[in-house]
């Protein structure tokens, strides 16, 4: 397995903008207001081509709430399960009385660790760094994580106190799976049941999850990568930045995916915001599946289902080939179902048709059903599929003005009906047909 490098400190001392800086990307939620991550994030790190797993944490605090102390359960999860921890303090603000009871806490659990001092973000801010030397950890770098300062010889330090393992699977061989919805329809519920043990904090409040969590699971013997996301909003209900930011995170997550699952409540049905969250899948062009969560609470089960998918058919159209599968991530109903369904679609979202496959289509197509306007006929001239991920098609036709949506959607249907594509979109695209010869 890879080696794991936990993140931790106090609130804002700026874990998550030095998380980003390793993994080179604006994953984690960076914000003034402390206690912005709540969850540990996971995500894989490619230095040197060597690899390892770095976890963000939420801020170690003091405060008595009940999101301060799930948090700390999170903090004490990463650090029991870290092969390295780096210990990030504010070199701005100087040294806090929480730092040093952090430094005990990570001292009992007897992990190597690794003293960072961020924001230092010039060689005459140094001597600010010196009080922490009386946490009495061997190894300390002066970094700045908002402008890379010293970032490289951090890695550095990182990887000499971890052991590569060659035989571990790359992670872009392992399908990641993200989980979209509104709020409260229980995504973080999901993420525990299948790592079987509290990764995501759960609780009623909508808007819990405020950052998309990466978590490893293991199913039926194979790897995948789960991203649980914070609840897509209507715009409308955007109420501050941090709903902002939220959405931002979870596009990005989105964009990273390689299968969808749209996540409804079954005591609330197909909503306006599930549309909206469906047609962002679409313009993303992921594979998606639809669960509807929490159908231990159903009694008519059998007409529950029906209504369900003829509410998808008549508010989703445009997903139709998406799938729908009744689970219950309290009680684990059809979790694995989701894992296996998601195998299934991202094979047919990279399908790949040979040329003699999809003349055949096609020729029987247009011959079915020929299409005609003002007297004039539609021709394909050149067809071919050019792209995978999702599937793209490029159709060469005698005249741009005769390709109706209607004409698509028959020339999809006959494809999707002979090829499956099954829970993909996939892309049509039209353009003229060229001779190859000027006009004099």
């Amino acid at each position: 397995m890879l080696k794991k490098v936990a993140i931790v400190g106090r609130p804002n001392a700026g874990k998550s903008t030095l998380f980003n800086r390793f993994i080179g990307r604006k994953k984690a939620i960076i914000h003034a207001t402390p206690g912005t991550t709540r969850d540990r994030n996971d995500y894989e790190v490619n230095w040197k081509d060597k690899r390892f797993i770095v976890t963000d944490t939420a801020g170690w605090s003091g405060d008595e709430s009940v999101f301060s102390k799930e948090m700390a359960k999170q903090l004490d999860a990463a650090v029991r399960q870290a092969d390295v921890v780096l210990f990030v303090v504010d070199g701005k603000t100087g040294m806090h009385p929480m730092d040093k009871q952090i430094a005990q806490q990570i001292r009992l659990s007897r992990k190597k660790a690794i003293l960072v001092v961020n924001k230092i973000d010039t060689h005459a801010e140094e001597s600010k760094a010196y009080e922490f030397y009386e946490l009495g950890f061997d190894d300390l770098v002066m970094i700045s994580a908002n402008h890379g300062r010293n970032i490289n010889e951090l890695l550095d330090l990182v990887w000499d106190n971890i052991k590569y393992d060659r035989r571990t699977k790359k992670e872009d061989e392992t399908l990641k799976i993200i989980l979209v919805g509104k709020p409260n329809v229980g995504k973080s519920s999901f993420v525990n049941a299948a790592a079987k043990e509290e990764r995501s904090i759960v609780h009623d409040v909508p808007g819990t999850t405020r950052d998309s969590l990466t978590v490893r699971v293991t199913v039926n013997d194979k790897d995948y990568i789960l991203i649980d996301t914070a609840g897509l909003h209507r715009g409308s209900k955007m109420k501050d930045d941090m709903d902002y930011l939220s959405t931002l995170s979870t596009d990005y997550a989105i964009e990273d995916s390689d299968v969808a699952v749209l996540v409804a409540d079954a005591s609330q049905g197909i909503g306006e915001t599930e549309v909206k969250i469906a047609r962002l899948l679409i313009e993303k062009r992921k594979p998606v599946i639809v669960a509807v969560n929490k159908w231990d609470l159903i009694e008519e089960r059998e007409e529950a289902a029906k209504f369900f998918v003829e509410e998808l058919k008549q508010r989703m159209k445009f997903m139709d080939w998406a799938d729908v599968l009744f689970i219950s991530a309290k009680t684990g109903q059809r979790l694995e179902k989701i894992f296996s369904e998601a195998e299934l679609v991202f094979k047919q979202h990279s399908k790949q048709l040979m040329q003699e496959e999809l003349n055949e289509v096609v020729r029987e197509a247009v011959a079915r059903k020929p299409y005609t306007s003002k007297g004039k006929t539609l021709k394909l001239k050149e067809y071919a599929q050019v792209a995978t991920r999702p599937p793209v098609f490029i159709f060469s036709v005698n005249d741009m003005e005769l390709v109706h949506f209607s004409y698509e959607r028959f020339l999809e249907n006959c494809l999707r009906q002979r090829f499956g594509f099954y829970g993909t979109p996939i892309v049509l695209k039209f353009r003229p047909y060229y001779t190859g010869r000027r006009k004099k």
